[in-house]
């Protein structure tokens, strides 16, 4: 890959600062939506006119509150205005991201752009299928399923009365899930066919690695739901804003929330329990991820947190 230099202002940040933890500023002062990639050696933040590639282990080897002057990429990915969704293929080798009327899918491999998907409305969010098919969710309330391989579309269907912000395909590519203002659809990836809604807000929508359960910011409450049965496997809230983003660990015991609050909370799935509320509480979370040893977020302002998970528990255990 190329390798950019990228200037920032030197940043001031209140707070404690958390065991393990590591804030980041971007140039443009704003950050929407982050990614790790599979290997867990790659951040994709997206912010204004594209998407920074970091290695995420020299990161967060700085440690602290890193006052920096100059940060390094590994790349840059153009697309112009803002970004709002950014994600890994599941081989790792390609990035998606959308945006004003566009989501573009680039070849990590090559550093070059591959296919563009052209729509009406603005990609709210996208995420990858197992099969490398791309589910993009439209301000227009549609979900569109696209073949980046064919460059074509294999479904597009209205799920959502108001914009689509959250959505998601089970790690079996059998089931896929979307979330907006006014609900949250399970439904068949093949052909779109609604299973089951859930009534209320739901920002953002993520399964579990095995598909066993479906998780949505629902307002401000985390709800989790078992995939098979429908019922609700745990509630709760305890952000006091709306939940923007949703995460799950790669074996599932853990998840995270980022919420309109300014705050990251870490939850414990098998017993529905939250174990630690991270951030500051100022401007607002955008987006999280979890995978690995870190745990990544941005912020409305364009910080990047990077916290390093073993730290984290250690020091909640003790």
């Amino acid at each position: 890959m190329r390798r950019l230099i990228v200037w920032t202002s030197v940043i001031i940040v209140l707070g404690v600062l958390a065991v393990g933890e590591t804030v980041l500023s971007l140039p443009e002062g704003w950050a929407k939506a982050v990614a790790i990639s599979p290997d867990g050696e790659v951040l994709a933040v997206a912010t204004t006119g594209g998407v920074y590639l970091f290695s995420l282990p020299a990161l967060a080897a700085l440690s602290g509150r890193v006052d920096l002057e100059v940060a390094e990429a590994l790349e840059r990915l153009p697309l112009e205005g803002y970004v709002h969704a950014v994600d890994f293929s599941p081989d790792g080798r390609s990035l998606a991201a959308g945006g004003w009327s566009v989501a573009l899918v680039w070849d990590l491999e090559r550093a070059e752009p591959g296919v563009a998907v052209e729509v009406q409305g603005f990609v709210h969010a996208l995420a990858f299928a197992p099969d490398g098919k791309l589910l993009l969710g439209l301000s227009t309330g549609e979900v569109l399923l696209w073949d980046p391989a064919r460059s074509e579309a294999i479904w597009k269907k209205s799920l959502h009365g108001g914009a689509v912000w959250g959505v998601a395909a089970s790690p079996d590519g059998e089931l896929a899930a979307s979330g907006g203002a006014g609900k949250g659809a399970l439904f068949r990836l093949a052909d779109a066919e609604v299973l089951f809604e859930f009534p209320g807000h739901a920002w953002d929508v993520e399964f579990t690695p095995d598909g066993f359960l479906l998780g949505i910011g629902a307002g401000k409450v985390f709800k989790v739901y078992d995939t098979a049965t429908r019922f609700t496997y745990f509630s709760a809230q305890r952000h006091h804003g709306c939940i923007w983003g949703v995460a799950f660990s790669p074996d599932g015991r853990l998840a995270a929330t980022a919420s309109l609050d300014g705050t990251v909370r870490l939850w414990d799935v098998v017993g529905g329990e939250d174990l630690l509320a991270l951030g500051e509480g100022e401007e607002s979370m955008e987006d999280v991820d979890l995978r690995g040893e870190y745990l990544v977020a941005c912020r409305k302002d364009g910080l990047v947190y990077i916290w390093r998970l073993s730290e984290l528990l250690e020091n909640d255990e003790g």
